[in-house]
Formats: structure tokens, sequence, C-alpha cells
């Protein structure tokens, strides 16, 4: 009989992630209010990947404080400063040095929520159901994607957007009435020189393959949704911000009906056609004329998304010892961010050369071909033991 999923921690978990989930999913509409205030592609794509560099700076800390002071006090200062990154929104007038502050301090405590949450959820979780544990605690930031599209549907004006950010905020600090109440599980004791370190993570190659597909699918995702509204606009699509109702769906979907697939079949199997919707996801973005198009790319988008996310998050955990999976997390974290702070800047840059459909083109073919190397070091690596 299949341990259960549905225990108390879980649900509080859960709980609190869909509150914070909330601030995640109020950013994708940033890039519309960035486009009234005037921002071309790429200064777009700077703004929106500015964040991972308060995120990335902090990793290390972050690694420590979960391994070492425990999750409760990370999850409570991240919390914190999320709040203050999305109120501070609201002073937002122009794409000036204080829209890059803001979003730093935003980074900050994106960075410590997004380690934290999947640390705790792989504590939580049985390590028998573990992919499909994790890819059903991920429904709970994902449904908040679709709220994005009911404010399309409001035809809020893009003035009026940056004073969202201060009641997303409000809603946010609210998880802490559930993060406050998380069992907290006593910190592993150093085991020796760097054992138990984000460094000693590094150097574990049976997780090399895994770097690699994190980067992969975390660039894909960080240029569909940094600009896939803004090349709605563009084309004179009526409800740019729509196209998060399908992306919510089909995430959640393919979850919901397929969680425990990876399970089953190896994540490492699921891998290519995770990279294959990403990158048909962002072609239909680049060719798109119409509210459907836009629509099916959304949807298509959501799939790649639902089924990308717990599958490399599920192998980083199973492939490293339990006693420093906070650093593991936090190191996984940091390569999707890193993935997410490079891929938008340069896919504006192209764009604003080039053309959105010929960036989106070149995104896609870029994530196919790395699918090639990613084998490679997947059957040198992948099936070695973890450890020394």
């Amino acid at each position: 009989m299949d341990p259960p999923l549905l225990t108390r921690p879980f649900l509080l978990l859960v709980a609190a992630h869909f509150l914070q989930g909330l601030g995640f999913a109020s950013m994708l509409l940033l890039p519309l209010y960035l486009d009234h205030l005037g921002a071309s592609r790429a200064e777009v794509g700077l703004v929106m990947a500015v964040a991972g560099v308060g995120s990335l700076l902090a990793r290390p800390l972050v690694a420590w404080s979960l391994d070492r002071v425990g999750r409760r006090p990370t999850l409570i200062v991240g919390t914190g400063l999320v709040v203050l990154g999305m109120t501070l929104l609201a002073l937002v007038t122009s794409t000036g040095p204080l829209v890059y502050a803001v979003r730093v301090v935003f980074g900050l405590g994106q960075g410590a929520l997004f380690a934290g949450y999947f640390t705790v959820a792989a504590d939580i979780v049985p390590e028998a159901r573990r992919t499909e544990g994790i890819a059903l605690f991920g429904i709970s930031g994902l449904v908040p994607l679709a709220l994005n599209g009911f404010v399309a549907l409001a035809r809020l004006d893009a003035d009026a957007l940056r004073w969202l950010y201060p009641v997303a905020a409000l809603l946010v600090a609210s998880s802490l009435l559930f993060v406050v109440r998380l069992p907290e599980p006593p910190p592993h004791p150093p085991a020796g020189d760097d054992e138990g370190s984000v460094w000693e993570a590094l150097r574990q190659r049976r997780l090399v393959p895994v770097w690699l597909a994190t980067a992969t699918f975390a660039a894909s995702m960080a240029v569909f949704m940094a600009f896939v509204t803004v090349i709605a606009e563009a084309r004179g699509v009526n409800w740019p911000a729509a196209v998060w109702l399908p992306y919510a769906a089909g995430a959640v979907s393919v979850r919901l009906v397929g969680a425990r697939l990876p399970d089953r079949l190896g994540p490492e199997n699921l891998v290519a056609p995770a990279v294959g919707l990403f990158a048909l996801a962002l072609l239909l973005a680049g060719r798109g004329t119409t509210d459907a198009s836009f629509l099916l790319a959304g949807l298509v988008g959501g799939l790649a998304h639902g089924l990308a996310f717990p599958i490399v998050a599920g192998q980083a955990v199973s492939r490293a010892p339990a006693r420093w999976r906070g650093s593991v997390m936090s190191l996984f974290t940091a390569v999707w961010q890193a993935a997410e702070m490079v891929a938008p800047p340069i896919g504006g840059l192209v764009a604003d050369r080039a053309g959105d459909a010929r960036m989106t083109g070149l995104v896609a073919l870029a994530a196919a071909v790395s699918l090639l190397p990613w084998l490679a070091l997947e059957r040198r690596f992948g099936g070695r033991a973890v450890g020394r």
C-alpha cells in the first residue's frame, strides 16, 4: 500500500505555497506595465532577469540557513523580503534605478522561498512517491497563474497594474499563518569539511545532467514568460494576459493526470518530451497572430511546465544524501534562476534586432540542441552512486 501524501503538514505547506505563489504569478504582468512605461524588449528582459542577481548572491546563505538554522526561519525571512519588494513596486513610475532595486529585493526573498518550499516538500513527501508528491505540491504554485487571466478580462489599464502588488503582498504575508505551523526537522550537524554544502553538491557527477536539464527548462520558460504577453499585445491580441488561463490549466492538468508517470517510467525518459513541448510553445508564441494561437501557446507551455519541473526537482533530491537536502535544493533553484536571469535579456536583444519570431525560434532550437549533451551526460553519470 502506498504511503499517504495528503498529511496535515503537506496540506499546511500547500496552503502557504498557494498564497506565496500569488507573488510570483503577479510578476508575470510586470512586462505589460513596463511596456506601458516605454521599455524596449531588452529592458523588459533585463528588469525581469535582475531579480535573479539578488537571489543568486544570497543562495549560499540560504543553503546554510536551510540545513543549519531551519526551514521555518528561512521561509519567514524570505516572505518578508518578497512582501517588501512587492509593496515598493507601487512607487515605480519609470524604468529607472528604482525598479531594478525593487526587483533585487524581491529576488532575495524569492530565492529563499523557492529553495525553502521545495526543501520542505522533499522532507514531507514519502520517498516512494517523491516525484508524484513534488508534482502535486507544485500545483499550489501554478493555480495563481490563472488569476492573471482574470485580471486581463477585468480590463485594468496598465497604470493600475502597479497597485495590484501591494494588495498581493498582503496575501503573500498571510502565508506565514501556515508557515509557522509547519514541522521543523532537526538540523543536521556538519559531517566534516565541505560535506553537506552547496560546493559538495557541485562535485556530484550524478547531478551534472540534472543541472543541464534544469538550465534548459528554466531558460525556455523564462523567455516564454517574459515575452509572450508583450508579443501578443504587439500583434493586436485583445487580451494578452489571458494566455495564463490555459497555461495554468495545462500545467495543473498534466500533474493531476500524469503525476505518477515519472516515478513509473523513469524521470530521465520524460526530459526530451518536456523540452519538445517548451520548443513548440515558443514557436507558437513567436508565430501567433490571433487570440486562439496565443491561447494554444499558453496551453502547450503550461503542459511543458507541469511536466518539466517535478522531473528535475525529483532527480535532484533522489540523487543526493538527505543530510544536505537544503543545499542541493538551493543549488537546484540557483541553476534554475541563473538561467532565468541570463535568458530573457539575451532574448530581448535578439528580438529588438531580429524580431520576436526569430528570437523565439532560436531559443526553441537551442533547447532542442541541448538534448544532445544532456543525453551523453545522463548515459555517463546518471546511473552512478551518490557520494564518495
